[in-house]
């Protein structure tokens, strides 16, 4: 990567509005090395939607961070940061909890949840789409699924957000790693106190499913239910956040498109992947490494050298999206790559849409409001608001 392009990265006017910056690289170099003090000593951007879209299938590219490096991590257990035979194993045992038949039993739940939500709004007065929506409403169903008491959600507000900041090496600033080993250390601590309740009382929940196969059939380890809880808390949750909140600022920098959404619902399935696919939650995949060397975008990316789809980009890709630039509610088909591809597919795709479409269904019909603030997180990696305060007149 030219340091030009480099630098832009970390500058203001990327994090208000990276797709001009990603159509560039995509047009001069889609696929561009930045280099970090990471243990692979870089990364290869790979930056349009066909390449992009072969990264995230290829099992030529390990997802197994201890195959390209020796450093120790917490969170080497769960399936995303595994390989098959693991990930299958792992995988398989969890999806349980997120067929399409346990997703649609939680409608009625979600619709409860949201309507509670959005019952605090009031006109003339400031609503902040994060703190009294966005944040609550996934939390609260990702929690009930593992099991976490209701009296203990608020904890996990405070270290996701110290592990999402500090997670994107490009903006992460001196003593990030400190926050992050915190943050972690915290929540594994957390559910490994949980886990010990559960194996005394087991309940109906997806922490007491997974110790229930590790005592009868010796599925999964104490560490890799601890990880994997772990990552269903983090990731059922701080993805959606970024969906609703994204997404209701797409729609209200687009008022013919909110009102098409407002006025015709039945749009709202198709409306929400339009939302992922213009402003996606995740911007870059995680951690992937080359197994061979091989070439990608007629570059040669070498073995074990790190590479990271940059779904933002793929997403804006002109070559795959007609008009790209443009929000459109209406689009069919929408090959977006936000829940990924291949054996890594997001399995909580069904519930992250599920969960959006209820809150925009509430949101909508309260009308178009005024945006009274808003405040971006500083990341190149996900891509979402810290605040989205709004009030209707």
């Amino acid at each position: 990567m030219t340091p030009a392009f480099a630098e832009r990265l970390t500058t203001p006017e990327f994090q208000e509005n990276p797709y001009p910056i990603y159509r560039e690289f995509r047009d001069q170099s889609p696929a561009l090395w930045y280099g970090h003090s990471g243990a692979t000593g870089g990364m290869w951007f790979i930056t349009r939607h066909e390449d992009a879209e072969m990264v995230l299938k290829d099992q030529r590219f390990t997802k197994d961070i201890s195959r390209v490096t020796p450093t120790p991590r917490m969170m080497a257990h769960h399936m995303l940061d595994a390989d098959p035979p693991d990930h299958t194993r792992l995988r398989g045992l969890v999806s349980q909890a997120f067929t399409p038949r346990v997703v649609a039993a939680l409608e009625p739940k979600i619709r409860s949840i949201t309507e509670e939500l959005i019952s605090h709004t009031r006109k003339g007065e400031n609503f902040s789409l994060i703190e009294h929506l966005a944040f609550p409403l996934p939390i609260i169903v990702i929690a009930e699924l593992l099991g976490v008491p209701d009296r203990d959600r608020h904890l996990f507000r405070d270290w996701s957000s110290s592990l999402i900041d500090g997670a994107d090496i490009l903006t992460s600033g001196p003593g990030s790693n400190q926050e992050v080993q915190m943050a972690l250390g915290s929540i594994f601590r957390y559910f490994d106190e949980l886990i010990k309740v559960r194996r005394q009382d087991l309940q109906d929940d997806l922490i007491s499913l997974m110790i229930a196969a590790e005592d009868s059939e010796g599925k999964l380890t104490h560490g890799e239910i601890l990880s994997s809880c772990f990552l269903l808390l983090l990731a059922g949750h701080e993805t959606t956040i970024n969906l609703i909140g994204n997404g209701y600022h797409a729609l209200l920098q687009h008022p013919e498109q909110f009102e098409l959404l407002r006025t015709h619902p039945e749009l709202l399935s198709s409306g929400v992947d339009e939302l992922l696919r213009y402003d996606a939650p995740v911007q870059r995949a995680t951690f992937r490494a080359a197994l061979e060397d091989m070439e990608i975008a007629g570059t040669l990316i070498r073995k074990n050298q790190q590479v990271a789809a940059v779904i933002g980009s793929a997403n804006r890709d002109e070559r795959v999206f007609l008009n790209p630039d443009d929000l459109d509610v209406t689009r069919l088909p929408n090959k977006h790559l936000s829940f990924g591809r291949g054996i890594h597919f997001c399995l909580g795709a069904p519930l992250a849409k599920l969960e959006a479409q209820i809150a925009f269904e509430y949101l909508l019909p309260l009308g178009l409001p005024q945006i009274r603030h808003v405040e971006r997180r500083p990341s190149t990696m996900f891509r979402g608001f810290r605040d989205l305060i709004v009030s209707w007149s």
